[in-house]
Formats: C-alpha cells, sequence, structure tokens
C-alpha cells in the first residue's frame, strides 16, 4: 500500500494512505507513542484498501516533550488542523487510540462536521493509581454515531463507569468488548481493528 508524508498546520507531519473515494478518516495516537504503532498502522493499511484516505499523524509534543498538554488543549487544536486538511475530501470520521480518543471527543462535541468516532480504549481516567475520573459530560454534545471498543481488563476504562459514562450519551452509539488489556494485548489487537473496519465500512457513505 502506498503511504504518501504530508505536512499540515503548524509544522504537523503525517502520513496517508488511500485514495479517498469513500472520506477521509483521521487517526490519532495514544500518549505514550507516536502514529507508527501497529495498531494505528494496521487500521490505516485496512481503511486504504476500503476506498478512504486514512491520515495518521503526530501531536506536536513527539519528539520534543515526554507528554501532551494539560487537558489536551493544544492537541486539539492540532487535530482541528488535522480535519481542515482533510476536508477536501469529505466530512471525516475521527479513530482516537486512548489519548488521541480523548482529544477527538473533546473536538466532536463542538464541530457537526465529523462523520463518525471510533474510540480504541476510550481513557476515562488517568494512570495514576488514585486518578479522579475525568469529566465526560460532552459526549452529549455530540451528535455524530460512536463505537467504543474496549479491553475487558482496561484499568483505565472499567466496563462499569464506561456503562456509565455512556448513559448521557444522546447519539448513536455502539459498544464492542474484546479480550485483554488497555491496548487489546496479548491477543485481541487484530479483534478490535476488525470491528473498527467492520462499523467504519457499514457507514452510510
Amino acid at each position: 500500500m502506498k503511504e504518501t508524508k504530508v505536512e499540515f498546520g503548524n509544522g504537523l507531519h503525517g502520513i496517508t494512505a488511500g485514495a479517498g473515494t469513500r472520506g477521509p478518516v483521521i487517526i490519532s495516537h495514544g500518549a505514550g507513542r507516536g502514529m507508527d504503532t501497529p495498531l494505528l498502522e494496521k487500521t490505516s493499511a485496512a481503511l486504504a484498501e476500503l476506498g478512504f484516505i486514512a491520515l495518521r499523524y503526530n501531536f506536536g509534543y513527539i519528539g520534543n516533550r515526554p507528554a501532551p498538554s494539560a487537558g489536551g488543549k493544544k492537541e486539539m487544536q492540532e487535530l482541528i488542523a488535522a480535519i481542515e486538511w482533510s476536508k477536501k475530501y469529505g466530512n471525516p470520521i475521527l479513530v482516537g487510540k486512548s489519548f488521541g480518543a480523548r482529544v477527538g471527543s473533546y473536538v466532536a462535541a463542538t464541530r457537526d462536521d465529523i462523520k463518525a468516532l471510533v474510540f480504541y480504549g476510550l481513557p476515562l481516567h488517568g494512570m495514576a493509581k488514585n486518578a479522579k475520573p475525568r469529566d465526560w459530560s460532552h459526549l452529549a454534545k455530540i451528535h455524530a454515531p460512536m463505537l467504543f471498543i474496549t479491553g475487558d481488563k482496561d484499568k483505565l476504562c472499567s466496563l462499569s463507569h464506561l456503562a456509565e459514562v455512556q448513559k448521557n450519551i444522546t447519539a448513536s452509539f455502539q459498544s464492542e468488548i474484546v479480550p485483554g488489556d488497555h491496548s487489546f494485548k496479548p491477543k485481541s489487537e487484530d479483534q478490535a481493528i476488525k470491528l473498527c473496519i467492520d462499523w467504519i465500512s457499514a457507514l452510510q457513505t
């Protein structure tokens, strides 16, 4: 699959794959590693095979700072830059892993041009042992359909807490559980990807 390096926004770097006949998908990475994670690379390749143009990109802190900005405020603006870049192909679908999913949810709550969202392991709270749950009330403001894919042993997203958060959602959503941890390890990464790809492929285009 041919990939193309792109730049957008204020010096952001990404890689695209696919022709874009079915529109754009923007793939945002988690806090600990950039766009080169196998989960995101495989997701991009599968979407490209279906005719989407998939954009993987690095948030600006990668290679410059050890962690993203407080509350993801800078990264929200960077995702918005990716959305504006992608709009020439149509309204985008947002796929986010962990922190990238969180950022995508914030941005989608403020816009009406997001077609759909996929959350690979939505981090309901931080990594610290006594981390406080985050406020997820903004999910009620998202009008696009959502897919949640969660590992049954995800320590950042307990299934009971997720069910409580989902009660406030007003848009249509689907929630899928796979065996494994926050990154679907040890054996469910491919299952998670297939759930994502099948759901996106079935969306009305």
